[in-house]
């Protein structure tokens, strides 16, 4: 094996490893707050997180990456709506022993980092674009996806977490993010509302205030809806934000009016906001929890 042969690997292993070392951190932080029971949203408690990374650590990412195209047709669940990802998340919490306390849940949490590490040891960079199952509204895709998934997941965990224990660190690299938000750009894309998009054209940008970060642009026409990176000089309208920001609004834990009223983003157009109100109609999350 060459050496160049493990540069995306080594990427995604530090990548990894420094969010991680990160969520560790917060972790730590609660503990020393004796925070465990603090709310985390409207359903859960500071403790459902570690053990909610686990099981995902274990049943989507390092499962996958472990089977490969040999995932078992019997084993090959897949979760396609709302209601299903909300039912699987509360199954897998039923499954935690009747006496699990939080530090549990994070010993269990820092073995699945484990188990997902030595997946990546024994892959090179060919083996990223390997099939692999993903469970939660994919199907079959790529391992190199389920890397992503793990990354950009951890990603949103962290942000909520310190969102809701009012930390302002620490932060991801703008690498991180950035791999954090074009997966949100495309999903967001993927929400387009066809019937109001056959009708209209949009250009939007969504800059993005965190120093390194950048701007996506999605533009709207013919009843599709691309999203590419940079900033196109035509927009019709430019929506500025933090990335933190516009986790709030895309969890439910702050309205999107409300982080327009104060300020939190800047609308170049509220005209044009209307219309894009209207193409893209919900950016709530698809499931209940981080």
């Amino acid at each position: 094996m060459h050496p160049e042969s493990r540069h995306e690997i080594e990427t995604f292993w530090h990548q990894l490893e420094e969010m991680w070392g990160h969520l560790s951190h917060v972790f730590d932080v609660v503990a020393a707050r004796s925070a465990w029971d603090q709310p985390h949203g409207p359903d859960w408690t500071m403790a459902e997180v570690p053990y909610h990374l686990a099981y995902c650590n274990w049943d989507v990412v390092a499962r996958g990456l472990q089977l490969g195209r040999d995932y078992p047709p019997r084993e090959r669940e897949l979760i396609t709506t709302a209601e299903e990802l909300t039912a699987w998340h509360w199954r897998k919490f039923g499954e935690r022993w009747p006496t699990q306390t939080a530090v549990d849940s994070v010993i269990q949490w820092r073995i699945s980092c484990d188990s997902v590490q030595q997946q990546l040891a024994a892959m090179d960079d060919a083996d990223l674009e390997q099939p692999a199952w993903m469970p939660l509204m994919m199907s079959w895709t790529t391992k190199h996806h389920l890397l992503t998934f793990s990354l950009t997941h951890d990603w949103s965990a962290l942000t909520q977490l310190r969102i809701h224990l009012g930390l302002r660190g620490p932060i991801p690299s703008p690498a991180i993010t950035r791999a954090y938000l074009a997966k949100e750009m495309k999903s967001l894309a993927m929400r387009l509302a066809w019937e109001a998009a056959v009708a209209h054209a949009l250009t939007v940008v969504m800059a993005f205030t965190d120093p390194g970060v950048g701007a996506w642009t999605i533009a709207v026409a013919d009843g599709q809806a691309t999203v590419r990176a940079g900033a196109a000089d035509d927009a019709d309208l430019v929506l500025t934000q933090s990335s933190e920001t516009f986790e709030k609004t895309l969890r439910g834990i702050q309205e999107p009016a409300e982080a327009i009223r104060s300020g939190d983003v800047r609308v170049s157009d509220p005209e044009a906001l209307s219309l894009f109100a209207a193409l893209f109609p919900s950016q709530t999350p698809p499931f209940v929890g981080p």
